[in-house]
């Protein structure tokens, strides 16, 4: 898929400062649009790409912000990343490819660990090394493969779980 999004002012090179974590408003919706598009496009480009921007803009719009707790990180006024959860689950966790591979992943997955001392599940392609390695390096393993019969990219996947059961 094209970026077919309005520019940002782009996400300085060289090391960022350490993000802020804030809620995520309705407001947002485009912008983390945008980075769930562009992360998706720049980590994993034999991944389908099956919705356009504005069907994933509408998707945060009416699913992602209104039912999921979605925590953002941003530096300078820019959005790095975000994470999503509900009822236990990861369901996102996006990173802008300039801000990726300086902790910017960590610090969300922290933050949502400390927020669900329960502990988390999520899902994972089977072919996201990089991300499959953020996990376990936080302790979260591998309880469940998948042939990607159940998710709509079809697309291998794998189950972890944190704390381990």
């Amino acid at each position: 898929m094209t970026t077919d999004h309005p520019a940002e002012a782009p996400v300085p090179a060289g090391r960022l400062p350490a993000p802020l974590l804030r809620k995520a408003i309705a407001a947002d919706a485009t912008v983390l649009a945008a980075v769930h598009t562009d992360a998706r496009a720049a980590g994993m480009p034999w991944l389908p790409r099956i919705h356009t921007l504005e069907q994933t803009r509408a998707w945060f719009e009416h699913v992602v912000l209104p039912h999921q707790h979605v925590t953002v990180a941003e530096a300078d006024g820019q959005v790095l990343g975000f994470s999503a959860v509900d009822d236990g689950w990861l369901e996102q966790l996006y990173v802008t490819p300039a801000a990726q591979g300086q902790g910017v992943g960590q610090t969300l997955l922290r933050a949502a660990l400390n927020e669900h001392p329960g502990g988390l599940h999520l899902h994972v392609f089977a072919r996201n090394t990089r991300a499959r390695a953020l996990y376990e390096r936080a302790g979260f393993v591998c309880v469940e493969t998948s042939d990607g019969s159940t998710n709509e990219e079809h697309e291998p996947d794998c189950t972890y779980a944190y704390p381990p059961p």
